[in-house]
């Protein structure tokens, strides 16, 4: 299977090109354009329970999408649900953590799964359930605006707020720490917690945060549901 990444940085979708009976597995929704004879199928993929966790635990959809070639040079376009970059990483028999919502697609002989990463992800407001992929062969990440890369040696720390972070090995060392000295400087920067790895390891990061886009958006919603809600009483009214 070939693949290209189009349209980077901000737009960025996957192009594959499959070989009779090649498969990807995608992300549910994530189908941009395709062959007319690629065949497409959702599944449960792992049984029901797998599924639960999947959606609850690590927001991702309760179905896997497989996408299968029915002849050579099967073209298929996957994009993300969010503006931003996609990236691929390569498994050999390896594990990489990859926070919800940033997976997109793999080869069949990649595996995912909900992995609980303590209640450290709970104190970081990134959940306490991330998705564990293994296996051989790519997998694809997407990111809310840009991805770059950290390589950690051994012994290294390097520290990433929580919102930025896409990936990093499943068997790298991180803990939840807080940046500056207190809670008055937490305020000052505008800064709270962070994640700090200890290498050696690749960390893949977002130069966006979604959660801080979201709170910038806050107030014009809030607006709007206001001017709503007062032409509504109006209507009532008879204003």
């Amino acid at each position: 299977m070939k693949f290209t990444i189009i349209q980077r940085p901000s737009y960025s979708a996957l192009q594959c090109t499959m070989k009779q009976g090649e498969k990807i597995r995608a992300e549910s929704g994530s189908m941009l354009a395709m062959d007319a004879t690629a065949r497409i199928e959702g599944k449960v993929e792992g049984g029901l329970w797998k599924a639960i966790k999947r959606t609850v635990l690590t927001n991702e959809s309760f179905f896997v999408t497989t996408i299968s070639a029915v002849q050579d040079e099967t073209e298929v376009y996957l994009a993300p649900r969010s503006t931003g970059d996609v990236e691929e990483i390569k498994l050999n028999d390896t594990a990489f953590i990859v926070q919800g919502g940033a997976f997109l697609a793999s080869e069949a002989g990649v595996e995912t799964d909900s992995q609980f990463t303590g209640w450290k992800g709970f104190v970081s407001g990134e959940g306490i359930f991330m998705i564990k992929a293994s296996g051989k062969g790519s997998m694809f990440v997407s990111s809310f605006g840009g991805i770059f890369t950290k390589e950690l040696k051994a012994g290294e720390q390097f520290l990433v707020d929580n919102g930025h972070v896409v990936a990093f090995p499943a068997d790298m060392t991180y803990d939840i720490a807080q940046t500056g000295s207190g809670v008055v400087d937490m305020v000052t920067t505008g800064e709270g917690l962070v994640v700090k790895f200890t290498g050696p390891g690749l960390i893949y990061i977002q130069t966006r945060n979604l959660r801080s886009f979201a709170e910038e958006l806050n107030p014009f919603l809030r607006d709007r549901q206001k001017s709503q809600g007062a032409g509504m009483l109006g209507q009532v009214f008879g204003g």
